[in-house]
C-alpha cells in the first residue's frame, strides 16, 4: 500500500513539474513575442558577385510599403508580408525572413541574375536566369552577351536564352561571343571578342553544329597554318564554313 501511495505521489510531482515547464515556456514565449524588435538585419547574400541593390535601398523599400518591422513587437511582425513585399522589388529574386532571439529580425536576400542583354530601338533590358525581363540600371555594367536589333521579348526569353545558356556551358565559345546583331530572326551575326572577323550564323537552327565546325577549323586548321585575314565566316550553309576576305 505504501508503495502505491509513493508511486502516486511521485507521478503527481512529475505531472506538476511538466506543467510548470510548459507554463514557464509559454510565459517566456509570450514575454518574447511581446518584446519590441530591437534590430533589423538585411543581408544581400550575393553582394560580392553582383551589386544590383544594397541593404539601405531594401530598408527604404520596406519603409515605403509600411512593412519595416522596427518599432513593432515580435508578435506583430509578419515575416511572410516582408518576404512578399521584397519579392516585388525589381532586383530581388529570393527572400527569407525570420525572427531570432533578443528581438532581432533577419532578412536574407538573393538578387536576380542577368543572363543576356537586349538593346533595341524601343529600349534596353536584361533577361534573368528565370527567363524573366529585368530592367537595366545605368550605374551597373554587366558582362553578358548582348543582342542588338530586331529582338522580340518572346525570342529573348526563349530561343536566345537557350543559345546563351549553351554559350555559358561551352568552354571555347563562352569568352569569345559577346555581341549578336539580329536584323531578322533568320539573320544573326556574331561578333568575336578580340577578333575582327564576324560570324554569319543565319538562323539559330543547328547553331551547336555550326559553331563546332568553326571551332574545329580554328583549332585543327588555323592553329597549324596561321589565321588568314578574313572579314567574315559564313555558317549559313549546311556542313560548310565559308571564309571571305
Amino acid at each position: 500500500m505504501k508503495r502505491i501511495i509513493k508511486k502516486v505521489v511521485l507521478l503527481s510531482v512529475a505531472i506538476l513539474c511538466c506543467g510548470a515547464v510548459v507554463l514557464g515556456g509559454a510565459w517566456c514565449s509570450a514575454q518574447r513575442d511581446s518584446s519590441p524588435c530591437t534590430e533589423v538585419h538585411i543581408v544581400v547574400q550575393d553582394s560580392m558577385e553582383r551589386q544590383w541593390v544594397d541593404s539601405n535601398e531594401l530598408e527604404n523599400y520596406l519603409r515605403r510599403h509600411h512593412v519595416y518591422p522596427s518599432g513593432l513587437t515580435m508578435e506583430q511582425i509578419d515575416c511572410h508580408a516582408i518576404e512578399q513585399c521584397l519579392l516585388g522589388h525589381e532586383m530581388v529574386r529570393e527572400v527569407e525572413c525570420y525572427k531570432s532571439p533578443f528581438g532581432h529580425v533577419c532578412v536574407d536576400v538573393t538578387q536576380r541574375i542577368p543572363m543576356l542583354s537586349v538593346v533595341t530601338n524601343d529600349g534596353c533590358y536584361y533577361v534573368d536566369s528565370d527567363r524573366r525581363v529585368m530592367p537595366v540600371r545605368k550605374q551597373i555594367d554587366v558582362d553578358v552577351p548582348v543582342f542588338r536589333g530586331a529582338v522580340s521579348q518572346r525570342a529573348a526569353t526563349e530561343e536566345y536564352f537557350d543559345f546563351v545558356s549553351w554559350l555559358c556551358d561551352n568552354r571555347y565559345w563562352k569568352s569569345r561571343i559577346h555581341d549578336i546583331h539580329v536584323s531578322n530572326p533568320k539573320s544573326l551575326v556574331l561578333k568575336q571578342e578580340g577578333h575582327d572577323a564576324k560570324i554569319l550564323l543565319g538562323a539559330l537552327d543547328g547553331y551547336a553544329d555550326k559553331l563546332n565546325k568553326l571551332q574545329k577549323l580554328y583549332t585543327k586548321g588555323f592553329d597549324e597554318i596561321g589565321y588568314p585575314e578574313c572579314r567574315e565566316y559564313d555558317l549559313r550553309f549546311e556542313g560548310q564554313v565559308i571564309s571571305r576576305k
